[in-house]
């Protein structure tokens, strides 16, 4: 029997100044000032129970244990004033700012509770068996739908154990493998999701109560509707390999087939417009969505010459994502707005989190072009083009179409490790093949109806003229913000975004044992290693690596900070 306990806790404070920024037409309205700090802890603690039994070639293990946890528990404060009397931080306090406006929190902490079981068979190390239960519960979910039940098998062969194998020497292990298992999610669920909440703002809700029209009171309005129905997003994963070791281990090959389908999605579907615009929308279960795969990995090690010796790692994914249902009434669920824009719909025979669009067949060249084209709102000489895709003369809403998505086809990591003696030579590289990303940076950069006072993009310069005309890097260089320039998502932004990148190289020497052992050391390390030097790429934006934190709303570029380069000098020593 084991039992454990852990923790974290974490405290934090933040002092900062905002300078205003001039450097376009929307600029911050004041220098700003803000300080705050706050705490949150989390814990778990675990009891578990183990038996083991040889009977001849019988091996069996069993497990059982209990789990609880809690997470993110914790307060908050902070305030927030402008137009600070100085700029030395050493001096400015929230009594030292105009408008000052103080605010506290409590964590949203969730509490987990876990049982669960395990029980291993194998047969002589030639036939394995594993077989899993979960009963896991989350504070997420509301009381009638709070613990989902998990289980989860597993079987494998190990072939070279077979007496037919025994003469065929250069295959060094054969294990054929087979899965079947189910997992619960909630990770984008809050913990408020199941309750209805109202809350006090005169901008929402107001009462002349005593009826003199001298005044108003605050009233209440609802400030997020509950689902106490949401329930445990389950994915069903099924698969089959194998793992091959030969010639004394000098190649090993890894291959999988795999097939996850995860039911119960939980999407935040958009609000009827009679709730208001106040009321934050709940988590539902709404659909399914298909991840099918093929991961090969390949291994191989040797020597070269004398002390030269190498070791390759080859990792590859083959993807294909798919959302195959959705909740009968729902077409489609649409992803956040940007400036207006909504570029995202995920909807049932697409990836997640696709884009959705006009699509951009070149430039109006003329005006005779525009009045020879579908009628298209805005149209004029040098803007955006757009396909009639359902072929009734006029650029709507229905011509909207699906432009690109951000799930690649393919990823895979690379490492090449070259050693001579104690010195040894790694890298790692990381392609990604297949993607699009949606550079909605180019939205602030490159139209002057955006922001006229802001500094433009290197494709401002080549924008159209009747010189470039379809060659043009950006549509003409205007004032006009509409359908037609910067007012709709449009395949103009989407771009490829695979990408191949250095991501580390490193260099390490290990001293003899005999020349640190009279410093009481078994082992001295000493290293460099530069991380992310290059990145092959043709995407144009900042980073081709756009992620996010929400699922169904990835891969939407708006100017997100770059993947950094580092140095790091290394030390490693055991006593």
């Amino acid at each position: 029997m084991r039992s454990s306990i852990g923790g974290q806790y974490n405290t934090f404070n933040f002092v900062n100044y905002g300078y205003r920024y001039l450097g376009d037409s929307e600029p911050e309205a004041s220098n700003t000032f803000s300080e705050g700090n706050g705490y949150n802890f989390s814990w778990v603690f675990t009891n578990t129970a183990s038996y083991k039994l040889q009977l001849g070639a019988h091996g069996i293990t069993a497990l059982a244990g209990i789990e609880s946890l809690e997470l993110n528990a914790g307060r908050n404060i902070n305030g927030f004033g402008i137009n600070p009397f100085s700029t030395d931080l050493n001096f400015v306090n929230l009594s030292t700012v105009q408008n000052p406006q103080v605010n506290s929190g409590k964590s949203n902490e969730t509490n987990l509770y876990s049982l669960f079981g395990k029980i291993d068979y194998n047969f002589n190390e030639k036939y394995y068996i594993t077989g899993v239960v979960r009963r896991d519960g989350s504070s997420q979910f509301g009381a009638n739908t709070r613990y989902g039940i998990f289980p989860a098998v597993s079987a494998a062969w190990r072939v070279t154990s077979e007496k037919f194998m025994q003469d065929v020497s250069w295959i060094n292990d054969l294990k054929v493998r087979v899965g079947y298992g189910e997992m619960g999610n909630s990770n984008n669920v809050d913990p408020n999701n199941q309750y209805s909440l109202f809350g006090s703002d005169r901008a929402f809700s107001f009462y002349p109560i005593d009826g003199q029209n001298s005044g108003v009171n605050e009233g209440f309005a609802s400030t997020r509707i509950g689902n106490p129905d949401a329930k445990w997003e389950t994915s069903v994963t099924q698969n089959i390999g194998f793992d091959l070791a030969m010639f004394n281990n000098r190649l090993e090959i890894n291959a999988e087939f795999w097939d996850k389908e995860t039911q119960d999605l939980l999407f935040q579907i958009p609000l009827p417009g009679v709730t208001g615009n106040r009321a934050t929308a709940p988590f539902v279960n709404i659909g399914s969505m298909i991840n099918r795969g093929i991961d090969i990995e390949l291994v191989t090690r040797g020597k070269i010459a004398g002390d030269f010796e190498y070791e390759i790692f080859l990792a590859n994914t083959f993807l294909k994502n798919e959302i195959n249902a959705l909740t009968p009434g729902v077409d489609f669920v649409p992803g956040p707005a940007y400036r207006g824009v909504e570029p995202i719909r995920n909807a049932v025979g697409q990836s997640l989190s696709s884009f959705f669009g006009y699509k951009v067949i070149g430039y109006f060249e003329s005006a005779a072009d525009v009045a020879e084209s579908p009628t298209q709102e805005g149209a004029g000489v040098g803007r955006f083009k757009y396909e009639d895709v359902d072929g009734d003369g006029a650029i709507t809403p229905d011509d909207r179409t699906f432009i690109g998505s951000p799930v690649p086809d393919y990823t895979g990591g690379y490492t090449f490790n070259l050693s001579y003696k104690n010195l040894t030579l790694g890298t790692y590289f990381y392609m990604v093949l297949g993607n699009q990303a949606f550079n909605f940076s180019k939205w602030f950069t490159d139209f002057f109806g955006s922001f006229e006072g802001s500094g433009k993009g290197v494709r401002a310069k080549d924008s159209w003229t009747p010189e470039l005309g379809n060659s043009a890097k950006a549509p003409i260089w205007e004032s006009a913000s509409n359908l037609s320039t910067n007012g709709a998502s449009n395949s103009w932004y989407v771009e490829n975004s695979s990408y191949l990148r250095l991501q580390q190289l490193s260099l390490s020497y290990d001293f003899e044992k005999a020349n640190i052992s009279k410093f009481g050391l078994s082992r001295l390390r000493l290293g460099v290693a530069a991380n992310n030097l290059f990145t092959i790429t043709g995407y144009e934006g900042l980073d081709p690596q756009v992620a996010s934190d929400v699922d169904s709303a990835f891969g939407i570029d708006v100017g997100n900070y770059p993947v950094t380069r580092g140095f790091t000098v290394m030390l490693g020593a055991s006593f």
